[in-house]
């Protein structure tokens, strides 16, 4: 019985020396294992930081529709010190790093002697040439590091400004840059913004399935054309200043695509100062400034009565000889008493009294109902952001205030981009258009993902009523109120606008106007449509003094260049190689609007 005893406190012991031998085994093993992973971790994250392929991941390219660079990143270095990992002398650190960083010896000095920081930035925005010599000095000296870091750049400034925009570290900003952002990204940046997004529970605007390997952004092609755009910018600022007008736009779009191959802000910014620019001068004025028209608004009522048949261009209305009392007591008058005109004299006249009486022939319903299908009070869908819907307030609480306004374009607001796009229903044969400013989408390769076309939304009127209504505007131009805006070898069609400017609280007019002109030419076969605003300009009392010759400038540099270079071509052709991937749509566009596109 002993023996059996002493036998087992033997094997106890026994089994006790084995597991603790094991134990220190196991533990020796994951030292060693631990060691090596984390040798091997850290060689991988200095592969993975120093490797070419990491510093070639770009945001992609903004190009014009001919392939002009607006916006590109390149890469640039910033290097820091970790003062307190810092063993070196500072002196002799600031001489080793002064005529390479390009900073003088005592300001690094300063930084490199702060022993209480571990983060200090000894220099930004470096060129990346200098990477070898900075990886030598980090090298030579234990606690110097940089990183690689992209720089957004601008090769024309100023030029499409608002358009192109800009986009801050939190991904908010302006123009196409923020419009666009999910494309401009990197394909590694647009998986995680889809992560993010999948982690906050939010949805995320991407027409990508994220499975891209390409390091690379999508190149945004926009429909701007580089000269276009510059003549409609310096004529506009040349204008503003002539006629000292604080704010103003141009816009330049392809009558049968709705196309926007200008479109012009002042004041305007350089893309590449953004910080030290105001506020006002990133506003993108087409889209973003809602205002009252005045009479270029006319073309609504006087293409709906022809086009409802209640009215010809030779019918008649009795202009009350300049001075026309309202039933509740308000009296309107012309410019100049005029008796009886035709629906033609009075849009090339440009009564606003003769267009009281047309809209009461029309009547108020379908005026509204004609205001809607010519886009007004919604956006019109253009692929930028903070895009103005207008106001309709006055039209949907009609009552004798709303007549004595609405049809001579007061008491509601447009924006210049949807009165033009109003315009190119007559100059398109009845047809209204969604106007789009980017023609397609590219990977790094050059290969076209997404391609925009031209999108119907309605037919609006009959295709000739859009003829009888040019022939009224081309009226405008050739005998009318829009004679200076006349562009010698062309036709135009065109309607002038002076608008009074309601005081910012909403009480009434105070004497500053808008004045602005818009119209198309060729009018017998219409190629471009145009609009120019000028907003509080002083000096000149009617617009087709201000406004007139400022169309003229844009509209025959405009024509002369589409004639040299032969600018359209061939019509784009749908084929299911580039058939644009699906987007969301509301049940209104499903409804009403046909092809695909943005």
């Amino acid at each position: 019985m002993k023996n059996n005893l002493h036998l087992s406190v033997r094997r106890l012991v026994f089994v006790l020396i084995v597991l603790q031998v094991g134990f220190l085994l196991l533990v020796s093993k994951l030292f060693i294992v631990q060691i090596s992973n984390n040798t091997e971790h850290q060689k991988t994250a200095e592969r993975t930081w120093h490797s070419p392929r990491t510093a070639t991941i770009k945001r992609g390219k903004i190009l014009d529709r001919h392939g002009n660079i607006l916006a590109l990143s390149r890469h640039s270095l910033s290097v820091y010190a970790d003062p307190k990992y810092i063993k070196t002398d500072p002196i002799k650190v600031a001489e080793r790093l002064s005529p390479v960083l390009g900073v003088a010896e005592s300001e690094l000095i300063t930084q490199l002697r702060r022993k209480d920081k571990r983060f200090v930035w000894l220099k930004k925005d470096l060129d990346y040439k200098l990477l070898d010599e900075i990886r030598s000095i980090e090298r030579e000296i234990r606690g110097i590091k940089h990183e690689v870091e992209q720089k957004r750049t601008y090769p024309k400034g100023v030029l499409a400004a608002q358009v192109i925009g800009h986009i801050n570290d939190q991904n908010m900003g302006e123009g196409i840059e923020y419009h666009y952002n999910n494309y401009l990204l990197s394909a590694k940046e647009r998986q995680a913004a889809e992560r993010a997004a999948d982690a906050r529970n939010e949805p995320i605007k991407l027409l990508t399935n994220g499975q891209s390997t390409d390091d690379y952004g999508y190149s945004i092609v926009l429909t701007l054309d580089e000269y276009l755009q510059d003549v409609a910018e310096k004529e506009l600022a040349a204008a503003c200043k002539q006629w000292n007008a604080p704010r103003g736009t141009v816009i330049v779009m392809a009558s049968q695509t709705a196309e926007v191959l200008a479109l012009a802000s002042y004041p305007t910014y350089n893309l590449n100062a953004y910080a030290r620019s105001s506020e006002e001068a990133k506003r993108n004025f087409g889209v973003w400034f809602a205002y009252e028209p005045g009479s270029i608004f006319k073309i609504v009522a006087s293409s709906a009565v022809l086009n409802e048949g209640i009215m010809t261009p030779e019918s008649t209305v009795f202009c009350e000889n300049g001075r026309y009392r309202l039933s509740n007591g308000r009296i309107i008058r012309d410019v100049s008493a005029k008796g009886v005109l035709t629906l033609e004299q009075v849009i090339q006249k440009s009564s606003n009294i003769g267009m009281i009486k047309v809209v009461k022939q029309l009547g108020h319903e379908d005026l509204a109902a004609y205001i809607e299908m010519y886009g007004f009070g919604k956006p019109t869908g253009v692929d930028l952001p903070y895009e103005h819907s207008g106001s309709l307030y006055a039209v949907k609480h009609w009552d004798i205030h709303s007549l004595g306004s609405v049809p001579f374009g007061q008491g509601i607001m447009v924006t210049p981009l949807q009165m033009v796009n109003a315009l190119n229903v007559i100059a398109n044969d009845g047809k209204l258009l969604r106007p789009h400013i980017t023609r397609e989408i590219r990977d790094s390769n050059g290969r076209v993902i997404k391609k925009m076309y031209p999108l119907e939304v309605r037919q609006v009127l009959h295709p000739q009523v859009a003829k009888q209504m040019a022939d009224i505007l081309i009226g405008v131009v050739e005998g009318g109120s829009g004679r200076r805006a006349r562009v010698e070898g062309y036709r135009v069609a065109g309607k002038t606008g002076t608008a009074q400017k309601a005081e910012p609280d909403g009480k009434g007019y105070a004497g500053k106007e808008i004045m602005s002109f818009m119209g198309f030419l060729p009018a017998e076969n219409p190629m471009v449509s145009i609009i120019v605003m000028l907003d509080e300009p002083t000096g000149a009392r009617f617009s087709g003094q201000i406004a007139g010759p400022l169309f003229q400038k844009v509209a025959a540099q405009t024509m002369q260049y589409l004639k040299q270079t032969e600018f359209f071509g061939p019509p784009l052709q749908k084929t299911p190689e580039f058939a644009p991937v699906a987007t969301e749509q509301t049940r209104a566009q499903r409804l009403t609007v046909k092809g695909e596109g943005l």
